[in-house]
């Protein structure tokens, strides 16, 4: 007996990745392995038990088994990140390694710098020895991306990839959770429009693609009222040097426009500095995404929409259903004011 049920347990430990790969969450039940296997029901409950006390599987009354997402081996999640020093990435680390933690999961970051280059050399070193999962921060993600073949092969290796904020739409297998930019665009402008502006520029990256996306919302929302702004309000910058396209930007804008809408916080307060180091500064509203500590720094002050739900806990929420084999699908967190 004592054999057969580490044999069982053994068995379906194995199974364990296939059911979670083909979106099972739930083990059959001790009737259904009992005949599949033809062994007795106390020898799956002692199986089952074994893989509980594992944490592999968590057993509810009346319900029956479901998978963790736990493994016996060492249960890391890679982060790949394009930044750790911008103002957003301390508290979306905090909350994605406080809801991984909370599961048991340690997490290790890697810093892309927004380069495909260093994107590609960070791939390689994972796929060597892959996680249970990996949360992605695309690069440039409006551009043509080289290294896609690398994720796939990351998937091959029933490595779990989940897309956070920029995302590659070639990968449409590996969900995404962003910010819902073209209604934030949208959103923004139309609280522009109601309180009178009529000439808004903005500044937006060109190779982000939410930017385009928050680009697109503004658009759609001053078409709706006639209101399109010349093409030389809307301007570009480049995430490879950006300061040299930014401050290019507000020169042309400050002297154009009653409001700039700024693709986030940082730009927004370097505009707001520029404007009021100005001999004569204008009356400029200035407004942005991500309403971080920057909205209210020294004596500056802007508006800012806020994310209505903190993206870094719900994109390990989600990834903690992938590795428990519930089915997830992209998901877009809106802006408010």
């Amino acid at each position: 007996m004592a054999i057969k049920y580490k044999w069982l347990a053994g068995h379906l430990r194995e199974q364990l990745p296939d059911y979670t790969a083909n979106g099972i969450h739930r083990l059959p039940t001790e009737a259904a392995i009992s005949q599949r296997y033809k062994v007795s029901r106390q020898t799956v409950r002692q199986a089952l038990s074994v893989l509980e006390q594992e944490g592999l599987i968590e057993k509810r009354q009346g319900s029956g088994s479901y998978i963790t997402g736990r493994s016996r081996g060492e249960d890391r999640i890679d982060l790949l990140l394009s930044s750790d020093s911008a103002y957003l990435y301390p508290m979306l680390l905090h909350d994605i390694k406080k809801t991984l933690a909370a599961q048991g999961f340690s997490t290790t970051v890697h810093i892309t710098e927004n380069t495909f280059s260093t994107e590609h050399t960070l791939l390689q070193k994972i796929l060597h020895q892959p996680p249970r999962a990996l949360l992605v921060e695309g690069v440039k993600t409006a551009r043509t991306n080289p290294n896609l073949d690398l994720y796939r092969k990351l998937q091959k290796k029933k490595c779990p990839v989940l897309f956070l904020q920029e995302s590659y739409p070639e990968l449409t297998n590996c969900p995404c959770v962003t910010m819902d930019d073209f209604g934030g665009g949208i959103l923004l402008t139309r609280h522009l429009l109601a309180t009178g502006h009529t000439r808004i520029g903005a500044i937006f990256p060109a190779d982000m693609r939410s930017g385009l996306l928050r680009c697109q919302g503004m658009l759609h929302a001053l078409r709706d009222t006639g209101a399109l702004p010349e093409d030389s309000l809307i301007c570009w910058y480049f995430s490879d040097d950006p300061d040299y396209g930014i401050q290019k930007a507000m020169q042309k804008l400050i002297s154009s426009c009653t409001a700039i809408v700024c693709y986030n916080d940082t730009i927004a307060y370097a505009l707001c500095r520029a404007v009021s180091d100005l001999p004569q500064p204008p009356e400029i509203t200035v407004a942005s995404f991500d309403h971080s500590y920057l909205c209210h720094f020294g004596h500056t002050e802007f508006l800012s929409l806020t994310p209505a739900e903190a993206p870094g806990s719900r994109a390990a929420g989600v990834l903690l259903h992938q590795l428990q084999g519930i089915l997830v699908s992209s998901t877009e967190i809106p802006w408010k004011l």
